[in-house]
């Protein structure tokens, strides 16, 4: 197969329908590194779901696959109206002129045949990809058009019955100045009794300058405000290029809602408020009504909110330390004390069957205690590798080396390490950080990835440190685990934040698996 390049729309989705993917390899490369996306169904039922559930821009269908046919699928697709408009690619080794008809009577718009040229079929696909764009922009269009008319017949149903009642409205318009006028300072009068008796603190101020033409009583409490100050709003801000941006909102917005501010009072103390505000006129020239809402309290409460869970992030690295120290503890007691115990009662049967070696049926049970001492003492040691290994006393290296080395003994999954830039010189909070999210990332592997292949690899330079563990298992949904609170993930984040490190996870459905933590080396993480 060729692989000359070829002008490629460099975005979009095509779904391939193929019972052996592997053939398709090649393909698949060729297609990703021009930026297109690319899904895999294996016959025709998941290719069904998996249109639906992903719309692909194009799909490329195998017209031979266990239970239904291409064609059959292709069919099935054009019938169904979430997938109707999506171009299907015939891929066939059939060249009879029957095959092509029956093809493109079930909807199929080309065809590729196989053995695929790459160049060819990336090219055919290509200009599919640019036709379903061409076709999304043109449906949008249309519709933009359409209610364009319909706009445009509705404006001239409303014109044409304004010019039918434009010379009775001149004639009324006149009579009901006349009686606005009368009306006027009754009406300004009734708008402040009802704002000054208002419980929420209201105010006018010019635009875009900020002089404060009204203030209701509320207002100038929650201000701390002399009745008689002529005041500039833009002095009450605690930020005052705050007031800038939120001016420039109102330009281009007209209003806003909701919107934080903090403001200091006439005595220098500051508070939270939520503001609405909407430009409008007062006396013949633009202004802003405001309305205030005192939310210092809830961010007060926000605040001794946010403080408490640092607390409880300190508390959890406080505690996370205190079981890491009780583990070491308890490894260095069984490993030092009854390790001890066992290597005397073993050397104490050995001596034992030495003095009864003329009785056969002691001697055998001799063995017999020999041997389950020796399976306690191995034990023993296990217990007291796993919680806490003797290669973390001598760096993060020999200790990644020793989880290695056992994940290949207890599992048949190949574990390979690399390790670049040497052996860092880390604190033992971090070193055991870094092994514990490690140890974590294989014991995942091993129960939920179902790899054939784990890669662990430590990248250390005089600024940063990178630890990766990367697998070629089934991946998972981010979306899935977030919803489903996966407590595993949560840890090792909240084991990287504690070291200052910042720990990804790149994965998806069939894609493998890759956990990923930096570190930037300062003086804290160094030794």
């Amino acid at each position: 197969m060729s692989h000359l390049a070829t002008p490629v729309a460099q975005t979009g989705t095509i779904l391939i329908v193929d019972d052996t993917p592997g053939n398709l390899g090649v393909v698949v490369d060729s297609l990703e590194a021009r930026g297109i996306r690319v899904l895999v169904a294996l016959d025709g039922i998941e290719a069904l779901e998996r249109a639906v559930f992903s719309q692909p821009d194009v799909i490329l269908l195998d017209v031979k696959m266990p239970g239904i046919d291409g064609f059959e699928t292709c069919r099935r697709l054009k019938l169904d109206e979430r997938t109707r408009d999506i171009p299907v690619l015939f891929m066939t080794s059939l060249t009879g002129n029957e095959d092509r008809v029956e093809g493109f009577l079930a909807g199929g718009v080309d065809y590729v045949t196989k053995p695929l040229r790459v160049d060819e079929m990336v090219a055919r696909v290509g200009v599919h990809l640019e036709l379903r764009v061409m076709h999304k922009q043109v449906l949008a269009q249309n519709r933009q058009l359409l209610a364009e008319v319909a706009i445009r017949k509705e404006t001239e149903a409303a014109l044409s019955q304004a010019r039918d009642d434009l010379e009775r409205r001149v004639a009324l318009r006149t009579e009901q100045l006349a009686r606005a006028n009368a009306c006027l300072q009754a009406s300004e009068a009734r708008f402040r009794a009802i704002v000054e008796t208002s419980p929420v603190p209201l105010c006018i101020t010019s635009m875009p300058d900020g002089h404060i033409l009204y203030t209701n009583q509320p207002l100038r409490e929650l201000f701390g405000m002399d009745e008689r100050l002529i005041a500039n709003i833009a002095d009450f801000y605690a930020d005052r290029a705050e007031r800038e941006r939120l001016i420039e909102h109102l330009r281009t917005k007209g209003s806003l809602r909701n919107r934080e501010i903090q403001f200091r009072r006439a005595d220098g103390t500051r508070f939270w408020a939520m503001a609405t505000a909407r430009v409008a006129t007062y006396d013949d020239s633009p202004a802003i009504y405001v309305g205030l809402n005192d939310i210092t309290g809830r961010k007060q409460m926000e605040q001794e909110l946010v403080e408490s869970r640092e607390q409880q992030r300190e508390l959890s690295a406080y505690m996370e330390a205190i079981r890491e120290e009780e583990r070491k503890r308890i490894a260095m007691e069984i490993h030092d004390e009854l390790g001890q115990l066992l290597t005397a009662l073993k050397m104490d049967v050995s001596l034992l069957k030495m003095r009864i070696a003329h009785d056969p049926e002691a001697s055998k049970k001799a063995d017999d205690m020999r041997q389950l001492v020796e399976g306690t003492i191995s034990m023993v040691r296990n217990v007291a590798s796993h919680l806490r290994p003797a290669a973390l006393n001598f760096g993060i290296v020999s200790a990644l080396e020793w989880l290695v080395e056992e994940f290949n003994r207890r599992h048949a999954i190949a574990c390979e390490l690399r390790i670049e830039g040497g052996d860092p010189a880390l604190s033992d909070a971090h070193a055991t950080a870094l092994f514990r999210i490690a140890q974590a990332s294989l014991t995942n592997v091993a129960r939920h990835a179902d790899a054939t292949r784990v890669e662990v690899t430590l990248v250390s330079t005089a600024a940063k440190l990178v630890l990766q563990v990367r697998d070629d298992g089934r991946g998972f949904d981010h979306q899935v685990v977030r919803r489903d609170y996966s407590y595993g993930l949560l840890g090792m984040n909240e084991r990287a934040r504690l070291i200052g490190g910042s720990l990804s996870i790149d994965s998806a459905p069939g894609a493998g698996t890759m956990v990923s933590i930096h570190i930037p080396l300062d003086g804290e993480a160094r030794t």
